[in-house]
């Protein structure tokens, strides 16, 4: 089933006003008539597309979120095997197509459509269960470490997303850094 080309110009029409709107009036200020004169459609075809601006949110943080869910594992690999020059390096690469869209949908923060908020849970849980299943004696709550780990990841996020690509070496060796500090929060079992 071949997807309609003029389908996918119009949600990108609109999506493009939608991130240029969210920058310029914030998203509560935003209305439908405010996306369709930006994007110089009608009503109509707005509302063929999306209920209204919050399904236009929502579908959005979700694209987002599950392309950042597709990647998450591999990337939450490379930060425990210390692999921070390809981390760094990957993470450029995933967030450079969408950079600008994600550094503006980070600044939205509502209940049901929080992308930022969404990023932080899905690496808090990969945190939780990566502790958990260390056959190591921890000597703070996982809880803890999960947001300490969680922290770094997305400062990392954050930095990548503000700053896109620009020399990696002082980055890499920060996370790196910060990395082993929070690994040190999880030791091997004491052998009686």
């Amino acid at each position: 089933m071949t997807t309609d080309v003029r389908k996918i110009k119009t949600e990108r029409d609109i999506q493009a006003a939608f991130l240029q709107l969210l920058v310029d009036k914030g998203f509560r200020q935003i209305t439908v008539a405010d996306v369709c004169g930006t994007a110089l459609i009608s009503r109509s075809t707005f509302y063929a597309h999306y209920l209204d601006k919050y399904d236009l949110l929502d579908q959005m943080v979700a694209r987002y979120s599950a392309l950042f869910a597709q990647r998450v594992s591999v990337r939450f690999q490379q930060m425990i095997d210390g692999e921070i020059d390809a981390l760094v390096h990957s993470l450029l690469a995933d967030m450079a197509e969408n950079r600008h869209a994600i550094q503006i949908l980070f600044t939205v923060h509502e209940p049901e459509a929080d992308l930022k908020a969404n990023f932080d849970q899905m690496l808090f849980k990969e945190w939780q269960t990566f502790i958990k299943e260390q056959p190591l004696e921890i000597k703070a709550p996982v809880d803890l470490i999960a947001a300490m780990g969680t922290n770094v990841q997305m400062t990392l996020i954050d930095w990548a997303v503000q700053h896109g690509e620009v020399s990696i070496t002082a980055v890499s060796e920060a996370v790196d850094t910060i990395r082993k500090a929070v690994l040190l929060q999880i030791t091997p079992a004491k052998k009686d």
